[in-house]
């Protein structure tokens, strides 16, 4: 387990320094009042390779090592099953109605069904966090969500 840990902590490290490479030969500045193509992917592979570099500073300094399996009932696989069919059901579901409608769709089976939370969390966030999504990306950044093989009243 330990060794596994390890390995990804280096792998997302890696990973990070791939993504700040290529959003530096894209421009990752602020150009003319905006930020740049690579702006952003650049700042989120920095935050990415400093939490990698955490984690991999907690494993390596441990105490002693975790020892077991990685599921060590039935629950841990079942947890993984449920959210591996919904994130599968978000991206079909994007493909045929949009976006929006499916993250929608998304957060409310997920924050009910899987996370347990009360139905008036449930009806707020499923709705305010696409919405608010849809402004900032939409409107804001300009930058087209995507669109599904259906069109959608009010969404696009």
């Amino acid at each position: 387990m330990r060794n596994g840990q390890i390995l990804m902590a280096l792998a997302f490290m890696a990973f990070s320094i791939a993504v700040m490479a290529q959003a530096v030969a894209v421009g990752a500045t602020w150009v003319q009042g905006q930020a740049g193509p690579g702006f952003f992917p650049f700042w989120l592979a920095v935050l990415l390779f400093l939490f990698s570099s955490i984690t991999l500073a907690r494993v390596v300094f441990a105490g002693k090592p975790v020892t077991g399996t990685f599921f060590d009932d039935r629950t841990g696989m079942t947890s993984v099953l449920k959210i591996t069919v919904t994130a599968a059901g978000m991206l079909v579901l994007t493909w045929v109605i949009a976006f929006q409608v499916a993250s929608i769709a998304f957060l409310f089976v997920y924050l009910r069904f899987i996370g347990k939370h009360r139905w008036p969390a449930v009806i707020a966030m499923s709705i305010l966090i696409p919405v608010t999504g849809y402004i900032l990306f939409e409107r804001v950044l300009q930058i087209l969500l995507p669109r599904g093989l259906i069109e959608v009243p009010f969404f696009g």
